[in-house]
């Protein structure tokens, strides 16, 4: 199958993909791949150099600005049925930092991002650029292909074509109708340069199409006249319309995010079939003839229309789909028909494997949920009860990062107070957060041994994100009398923490002096961040993506977490299903040795190259 057919059909996509390689002694990872997946049974075949362009800036909806692709030329290459090829850019391929196949920049001045789709036009190669991307060198900066590619591009009006529909399907009843509509781009790029003098713009060239032998066009179909319309003894008439085709001007910004200001026209018409018998028509390449020297310098893909048998239903598969890891998306086919009015059965398989996950319903749409990124193509079959037709729609699902929901830093320890000095003397302690009294205390100092007597809380857990105080209050003066009416009363705060080892704080209660009656420790948590403290994150992913956790403590230490989504092993490329969303609590000890401040970076990756961060800042006396 065609690369042109198989997109026409929804089973190809071409998407924008990082990789990552070793350069100058760096590793790399940037937007420089473009990934081809096809959900045919069949391989699908890059026949000739395919020009690979933007999303549309006259498309709707309207594409997002900031995020469009850096257009593209694919090389003649097979891309295995049900599976992928990844192109890598050519003048890294070339100077053997990636590998084969290459694909070549047909945009220079244009930053992109990765997950993004291109759009597929049936745009080929301009013909005076085929032998430059045939010959593959890298001498230095100014002497490579690429460089050669531009150069080019800076000097001659540079103009692709494309033509769709890439492929379609009708019965064989004359009258049948198919919307055709041409694309036409000046790629070249107007330089500043004094020593590039040629004029890259069109004015008054020629953009042809070819109306078959005993096909015809609807009357008042055309976007725009041509201004020529030329019939052929064979019963074919050719299109002409006489086109002006400004080229770019070459961008100056430092961060050229936003596509280039290319004027693309655009000559629509209705075309009308005769009668067909079942089988393949390929219709006519639309061209173009800057120079008006009757040679075409441009050409499109030959949109390919496949004629089913009168009675067959015709399936619509709707479409293009989009959406993000995680989302439920509706898919109908209520645009299918049948010739003979019968009433229809539908069936939908979501990812184009071959298996149904709907069974035969009357119903023409179905919510399909995409629990990982995917690329490809759902299938509906249609059946009258006689026939059965499918169609195809390209589904895009782009990733959705992690989240980190909550972190946290848990600490433990019990606290004991101690008291010395006069009998009958009380103290009362609490322990105190900004959610509340969490631990509270009555100690009274009775007469005899011990000469220091104690009481101790239990073990208490307590977030580091809180504001943690204790406060020991003395109150002599409601006790019974004694024979001493002054003196000191020393007292101890002892933290004891899970591993035994403890802080203590001494203070000094002055029956003459009520000021030292109330003690309070204003901020424990830099006492506690020495010992173990427990982090806990909430982690969520909104598909059903594997989730690696770094902690990096701010001292030299790190702790990798991996949470498989099965809870087995590694979840395969774009496979739908496991567990969404993806919940889970990621935990981990570490004590900070005295000293300092620490800021504890959490880094969340998902296995599709998504990523999130959160920190957590603690002091550490």
């Amino acid at each position: 199958m065609s690369f042109w057919e198989a997109a026409g059909r929804g089973l190809v996509t071409a998407t924008v993909v990082n990789e990552t390689y070793f350069r100058n002694g760096e590793t790399l990872t940037s937007p420089v791949g473009i990934r081809l997946d096809n959900a045919a049974e069949t391989p699908v075949t890059i026949p000739e150099e395919a020009v690979l362009m933007s999303p549309h800036p006259l498309q709707t909806p309207a594409p997002d600005p900031l995020r469009t692709t850096q257009d593209a030329v694919l090389t003649v290459e097979t891309v295995p049925a049900h599976g992928s090829l990844t192109y890598s850019y050519g003048d890294l391929v070339v100077q053997n930092f990636l590998a084969h196949p290459a694909w070549w920049c047909s945009e220079e001045f244009q930053f992109t991002q990765a997950e993004i789709p291109y759009r597929i036009g049936g745009e080929t190669l301009p013909f005076a650029l085929r032998p430059i991307l045939a010959n593959e060198h890298h001498e230095g900066s100014g002497s490579n292909t690429q460089d050669d590619f531009w150069t080019y591009m800076r000097s001659y009006p540079t103009v692709v074509v494309g033509k769709e529909p890439l492929w379609t399907q009708i019965d064989g009843t004359p009258g049948k109708r198919i919307h055709v509509t041409i694309d036409a781009t000046n790629i070249a790029v107007y330089t500043f340069e004094d020593t590039i003098t040629n004029d890259v713009n069109v004015t008054h060239g020629v953009l042809e199409d070819t109306v078959p032998a005993g096909w015809s066009v609807e009357e008042g179909s055309f976007s725009v006249p041509p201004d020529e319309n030329v019939s052929h003894d064979d019963g074919s008439r050719t299109l002409r319309w006489n086109v002006d085709l400004p080229a770019a001007l070459e961008s100056s910004s430092e961060d050229p995010q936003y596509p280039s200001a290319y004027e693309p026209l655009i000559r629509s018409y209705t075309l009308v079939a005769p009668a067909l018998a079942a089988g393949r028509v390929e219709l006519p390449r639309a061209q173009s003839d800057i120079d008006r020297d009757g040679i075409a310098d441009a050409a499109s893909a030959p949109p390919l229309v496949d004629v089913f048998p009168v009675g067959t239903p015709h399936a619509d598969a709707g479409g293009p789909y989009a959406g993000r890891e995680g989302d439920t998306i509706l898919l109908t086919a209520a645009g299918s028909t049948d010739p003979d009015r019968d009433p229809l059965q539908f069936r939908w398989d979501f990812t184009g494997n071959g298996t149904f996950e709907t069974q035969w319903s009357s119903s023409p749409t179905a919510e399909a949920r995409y629990t990982d990124d995917f690329s490809g193509a759902a299938v509906v079959e249609v059946s009258d009860g006689t026939h059965v037709a499918s169609a195809a729609a390209t589904v895009t699902i782009t990733n959705r990062p992690p989240e980190i929901e909550h972190l946290d830093a848990i600490a433990q320890a019990s606290f004991r107070i101690e008291i010395a000095g006069e009998k009958w003397h009380d103290l009362s302690f609490t322990v105190d957060s900004d959610t509340g009294v969490l631990a509270s205390l009555d100690l009274v100092r009775k007469p005899g041994s011990p000469a220091k007597q104690a009481e101790t809380t239990d073990v208490l857990n307590f977030s580091l994100r809180e504001h943690i105080s204790a406060t020991l209050a003395y109150t002599a003066l409601n006790d019974r009398l004694n024979d001493q009416l002054g003196g000191d009363n020393p007292a101890w705060i002892v933290i004891v923490f899970p591993d035994g080892h403890e802080q203590r704080m001494f203070h000094n209660f002055n029956l003459r002096h009520p000021s030292t009656w109330t003690w309070t420790v204003a901020d424990l948590v830099p006492l506690v961040v020495k010992a173990g403290i427990t982090f806990r994150a909430t982690l969520h992913d909104a598909g059903s993506d594997d989730l690696f956790a770094t902690w990096d403590f701010g001292d030299g230490t790190t702790v990798e977490q991996t949470f498989w989504n099965n809870g087995v092993g590694a979840d395969p490329p774009q496979s739908q299903g496991g567990t969404a969303p993806f919940d889970i609590t990621a935990i981990v000890v570490h004590g900070f040795c005295p000293g300092g401040s620490s800021t504890v970076t959490l880094t969340v990756r998902d296995d599709d190259g998504g990523a999130t961060q959160a920190t957590f800042s603690l002091s550490n006396p």
